[in-house]
């Protein structure tokens, strides 16, 4: 009720307003005032019990709750949603033919392009358009769109979150400060406290060299629980600590990072800096798969109570061998609304066959190696993955922060912002090390900037691929 009357009063006033800030934040208090474990209702607290009893089931049970949950997807979007229905009938299938798991492959995959050119046909009769949450995505994939989901998807979304981030002993109710999306602030509004989830937001936006000291001084004064952020975030704030010898005065539980591929440079670093344990996890704004570290070992967990995660190459077979990289496509379990079913994900990972340190029998994931627009193009048609290029030695040494570009196959520049120690000998130990990394298929050149801009949500990111890598064929990733 509260969340439907702030939605019209935003569209109204404008998020951005005075008025509106100080109302959402009145409706935000109130909130507060609801028991944590009656404010997210009976889907959030159902699910959370689910995931705790079912998180040692054996792989047949597991497999079995799959079965049932996709033919349900299945068996609904075939009857309710126009594109499914002409979709599997075009392909001759139909929900009836799905016996067992290995049967989803007989059904179509479906495309960000698919879903963009034909929104309204994803969506079923069963749902008022007006009461579901309108969400928009596209980020490093070049293809953005936009799409539809009941809001229980994020109260059910929530109970996975505080499930996986239990095993490292860290709460949603938990004091935490925020280090990602959503709040952008200006230079005299760098922190924004959120008293429904008891997070402190700081503006990824505003955070630079000069306003550093009032972000350091804030976050030891806070002193929370653990701190929440993208990887490049965390990163840019331990360097910024690291070359000023500073240090907390207290010590993080965890240093949550997710919503962008993460490097071990980065995480030994992070961990290091902010003498705390990382953990992270892959997932998307569709909310078709989600895998995260356990409490023993950095493999990726797939959740299978989050959906059906197949991993397949590019012949659209499903990838079994050890170290060997495919495409996540995924069918969600929870949205109804708008049913993803065989969706592309775009974003590429590696399968390993080891088993979990925890005792899950949950299919792992030995990396993410990131999204397809993020694999640089070599002029013989190689796609080398960012995993690649990620260093474990001195290379960037007296660099303050680094970016990829490239807008043309086998032509990569690399921008760097130099630290004011930065000589010609150390230009050409990152040129020596990186070039041997591409090879010779891929031109590489540096230049020195002043600084590297943000996205909207403030991430720094990696790569800025602006080739359309639409399909791969084969990635080589060398280590």
């Amino acid at each position: 009720m509260l969340y439907n009357y702030k939605l019209k009063i935003k569209k109204l006033l404008g998020a951005d307003s005075f008025l509106f800030r100080s109302i959402e934040k009145s409706f935000d208090y109130l909130k507060v005032l609801i028991p944590f474990e009656w404010r997210f209702n009976s889907d959030f607290r159902k699910t959370l019990t689910f995931l705790n009893e079912s998180m040692y089931w054996t792989k047949d049970k597991l497999d079995e709750f799959q079965f049932v949950k996709t033919k349900a997807i299945l068996k609904y979007a075939e009857e309710k949603i126009p594109f499914y229905g002409k979709k599997f009938a075009e392909y001759g299938v139909s929900s009836k033919d799905f016996q067992n798991l290995s049967e989803i492959k007989k059904f179509p995959i479906v495309t960000k392009e698919e879903i963009r050119d034909n929104l309204e046909e994803f969506i079923s009769p069963d749902y008022n358009k007006k009461k579901l949450m309108y969400v928009t995505t596209g980020g490093s994939t070049g293809i953005p769109f936009g799409f539809y989901q009941p809001l229980s998807l994020e109260r059910i979304d929530l109970a996975f979150f505080e499930h996986h981030w239990s095993w490292v002993d860290c709460h949603i109710k938990d004091l935490s400060v925020v280090l990602r999306g959503e709040f952008i602030g200006n230079e005299r509004r760098l922190f924004d406290f959120k008293p429904v989830k008891n997070e402190w937001h700081f503006s990824t936006y505003y955070l630079n060299e000069n306003t550093f000291p009032f972000y350091f001084k804030k976050l030891n004064q806070i002193k929370p629980v653990f701190i929440q952020a993208y990887p490049s975030a965390a990163e840019y704030f331990a360097r910024l600590m690291h070359e000023k010898g500073l240090r907390l005065n207290f010590r993080p539980k965890a240093i949550m990072l997710g919503s962008e591929n993460i490097y071990n440079e980065q995480i030994s670093f992070i961990e290091n800096v902010f003498d705390a344990r990382v953990h992270t996890w892959y997932g998307q704004a569709e909310r078709v798969c989600l895998a995260s570290w356990s409490k023993n070992s950095k493999l990726f967990h797939v959740f299978p109570q989050y959906g059906l995660t197949e991993l397949i190459d590019s012949n659209g077979s499903e990838v079994t061998g050890e170290n060997q990289t495919g495409e996540i496509v995924s069918t969600g379990f929870y949205n109804f609304a708008m049913p993803f079913i065989r969706y592309r994900t775009m974003d590429l990972a590696t399968h390993t066959n080891e088993k979990s340190q925890d005792g899950m029998n949950y299919r792992l994931f030995k990396r993410i190696e990131g999204r397809l627009q993020e694999l640089i193009v070599t002029s013989k048609g190689r796609l080398i993955s960012m995993t690649a290029i990620n260093m474990h030695d001195e290379t960037f040494d007296n660099v303050k922060q680094f970016q990829f570009y490239q807008d043309t196959p086998g032509k990569l520049i690399l921008n760097i912002v130099p630290s004011e120690k930065l000589i010609e000998k150390d230009l050409q130990r990152i040129y020596d090390n990186l070039k041997r990394k591409v090879g010779d298929d891929t031109d590489l050149e540096i230049k020195l900037v002043k600084s590297i801009p943000r996205t909207k949500t403030g991430k720094l990111r990696f790569l800025v691929q602006k080739l359309e890598i639409s399909k791969w064929d084969k990635i080589e990733i060398i280590r």
